[in-house]
């Protein structure tokens, strides 16, 4: 797979403030009243998804159930990123070269190279995102999933919007739980954790263009433990974003990590795993907590 945007493990805060500032217009309109109908089976719900988003939208979409996870595919014929002037500097301290996790007989592992930058480039001074256009289009997306499956004999665990650019070969995918989904929805959650809770990710691949019905994807049932791990794995990217942030003291970036991995699991009240383990590929020795050690981690 090439990427065809250069992120090296940064996408610019500015990018997800934009899908932020329409997070906050599903609270201010999402609430609007729901479809006053019986409740939808499994079917019904996905054919009056597909006819909602065709007759209000124009669009002609893919849409896949698997299992727990509703997959919805948007080509688009053109461009849907554009690149334009930074108002902040998007300059980060930290180097990624690798950071992934695993869940694997009770261990949730955590394996990194994260190097602190002596020098970097001067900050070129623009970012990229969405176009405003495709941007209105993941908030009518939402709304139509609210619509419908807020409706529904029984909701999808997760949905995965994939909006793709057919032409260039780039594509983001969002992947929300469906109970976070009503958190937004009812003014559950803070600002900021709003589109935290959304994961992101961009990618490149020629198999993209042209491809209208999303062949190319490999549309899987979303796992909890999957999901919790690129949760972690997000906010780890979002900590090292954040401007100003120094880790010097020996550990402290363990200490940070540790602290996203407790936040995560105890905000989803998840259990499944009895150790937590943290490896710096970078040489430095292996830390390992137990569960217990981690709930005892309040700050944040």
């Amino acid at each position: 797979m090439t990427s065809l945007i250069p992120l090296s493990s940064k996408i610019p805060k500015s990018y997800f403030l934009k899908i932020f500032a329409f997070l906050i217009i599903l609270l201010i309109n999402g609430c609007s009243p729901k479809e006053d109908v019986n409740l939808y089976s499994k079917n019904e719900a996905e054919k009056k998804f597909i006819q909602i988003c065709k007759d209000e939208y124009g669009w002609e979409l893919n849409t896949q159930l698997i299992n727990n996870s509703f997959w919805i595919y948007l080509p688009y014929q053109k461009d849907i990123f554009q690149f334009k002037a930074n108002r902040f500097s998007q300059k980060s301290s930290f180097a990624v070269s690798y950071l992934e996790g695993t869940l694997s007989d009770s261990l949730l592992q955590i394996e990194y190279q994260i190097d602190p930058l002596m020098k970097s480039e001067e900050d070129k001074g623009f970012t990229y995102g969405l176009i405003e256009e495709v941007n209105e289009d993941f908030q009518n997306v939402l709304n139509t999933i609210y619509r419908v499956y807020f409706n529904a004999e029984q909701q999808p665990e997760f949905y995965v919007i994939v909006m793709a650019d057919i032409v260039n070969g780039v594509e983001i995918i969002y992947t929300i739980y469906s109970l976070d989904l009503i958190k937004i929805y009812n003014y559950a959650l803070p600002s900021e954790e709003s589109y935290k809770r959304v994961l992101q990710e961009i990618k490149g691949n020629l198999a993209i263009t042209n491809d209208k019905s999303g062949r190319h994807l490999f549309r899987e049932e979303i796992t909890f433990p999957e999901f919790l791990i690129k949760q972690i794995i997000q906010r780890i990217r979002y900590k090292l974003m954040e401007a100003n942030l120094e880790l010097k003291e020996e550990n402290a970036l363990n200490e940070e990590i540790m602290k996203i991995i407790s936040y995560c699991v105890s905000t989803y009240e998840f259990r499944d795993f009895s150790k937590v383990s943290l490896n710096d590929l970078s040489g430095s020795k292996e830390i390992t907590r137990s569960r217990s050690d981690l709930e005892k981690i309040k700050e944040f």
